[in-house]
């Protein structure tokens, strides 16, 4: 058993030893012929790190040739399977670019927006690549509306749409939450300007009941605090709020929350205009 394993070891140091020393060779070769070819058998072996460091050093030697198209190309794809998504994404936009009219073009411009795509991060972290992901991809399909590719195109921005949403509702839920804390005061107002902005970019979204009863929560608190010139606007205010979440979900698990509010901000309006 014992001989077994140590001989499975020798042979396991020895292949890669091999590859190691044939890659030293190639490298050194002067024959760009030989060396494109290594390129091409490490890539079709999956050793794209390996496939890469070729493809470039004979990147300059076939500019201008037929082989050109698939030394650019393979050594896009030795970026995106080695998950250098960024790097992979300028390669595939290069290409298309560069070879417009090439077989490749089409699965090169794919590869571009998708590349974007898998560089994205989740919802909680920045959208800016996300973002670039689905311009991209919006491009492609306009560019190519009958694409082999239009189906999974159109899943990625939706998955892509429902991030965003999902990044928005998180970042109105955080200002909500320092609305509570000690600097209350402070966050308020941003509070409402976000609850507002994603009922406009969002208004079919599942967030929005929620939303909507925290802007009337919200916005009754920062009447409550408000000094007395701005206090009756904003009791009105809640009062509107109020009356657009009752007409949207009649039938709300908030509703009965949401409706102290706005019964509170009657009896306020009542007294404020009384001392007027």
């Amino acid at each position: 058993m014992r001989k077994t394993v140590v001989l499975t070891l020798f042979v396991g140091v020895s292949v890669m030893f091999g590859c190691t020393t044939r890659l030293a060779k190639l490298e050194k070769s002067a024959d760009f012929d030989e060396l494109y070819k290594g390129a091409i058998a490490y890539y079709e072996q999956g050793k794209y790190a390996k496939a890469k460091l070729l493809f470039e050093k004979v990147s300059p030697y076939y500019r201008g040739t037929l082989e050109a198209e698939k030394v650019q190309f393979y050594w896009a794809y030795c970026e995106y399977y080695q998950r250098l998504y960024t790097l992979a994404a300028f390669r595939f936009k290069n290409f298309y670019q560069t070879y417009g009219r090439s077989e490749f073009a089409e699965q090169a411009e794919y590869m571009h927006a998708f590349s974007l795509y898998k560089d994205s991060p989740d919802s909680n972290l920045d959208q800016t690549s996300s973002e670039e992901a689905v311009i991209a991809m919006q491009n492609f399909l306009n560019r190519r509306p009958a694409s082999q590719y239009y189906l999974r195109a159109n899943e990625i921005i939706d998955e892509l749409q429902v991030r965003f949403e999902t990044k928005a509702y998180e970042r109105a839920k955080l200002y909500y939450k320092l609305s509570t804390g000690l600097s209350f005061r402070n966050y308020l107002e941003a509070a409402i300007v976000t609850f507002d902005s994603f009922k406009a970019d969002y208004p079919d979204s599942k967030y929005n009941e929620e939303l909507m009863f925290l802007s009337i929560e919200t916005i009754y608190k920062l009447a409550e605090n408000s000094i007395t010139i701005r206090r009756k606007e904003r009791f009105q205010k809640t009062i509107a709020y109020y009356n657009d979440f009752v007409q949207r979900y009649p039938e709300s698990e908030f509703l009965e929350r949401a409706q102290s509010f706005n019964e509170l901000s009657v009896k306020e309006l009542e007294a404020l205009n009384k001392v007027d």
